[in-house]
């Protein structure tokens, strides 16, 4: 992905990549994302890793902490990626985990109001 051509027809939208193209992810996490409707890398990239790490644990596919630093090397830097060894060592861990913790109480939150407002219909 370090091809300079290779870069400049990526943002000139003349080659699509797909997520098994990012580092770090293959056809299974393809197949995973398609389950909670990210089709692309640049669905992928529009959801960032946070949050679509937090869908996917909200549609019960239960993945592991290596699945988010992989997300998260995927797209940063854009498209070259990091490994995500780097990232599950480094000092984005901390944040990532603290965003998709905020996320999720979010998401808690909101059921909540939900709730407690069907019940006082």
């Amino acid at each position: 992905m370090r091809n300079s051509k290779v870069r400049q027809r990526i943002a000139a939208g003349k080659l699509k990549l797909r997520i098994r193209d990012l580092r770090n992810l293959g056809v299974k996490s393809e197949q995973v994302l398609a389950d909670i409707g990210i089709y692309s890398a640049d669905e992928l990239r529009r959801q960032g890793a946070v949050r679509s790490f937090a869908e996917l644990k909200r549609a019960g596919a239960s993945p592991s902490l290596n699945m988010l630093w992989a997300l998260a090397g995927a797209l940063e830097p854009w498209p070259e990626g990091t490994h995500w060894r780097e990232i599950a060592r480094g000092t984005a861990r901390l944040s990532l985990l603290l965003a998709v913790e905020d996320l999720e109480k979010a998401a808690l939150a909101r059921q909540g109001s939900e709730r407690a407002g069907r019940s006082a219909e």
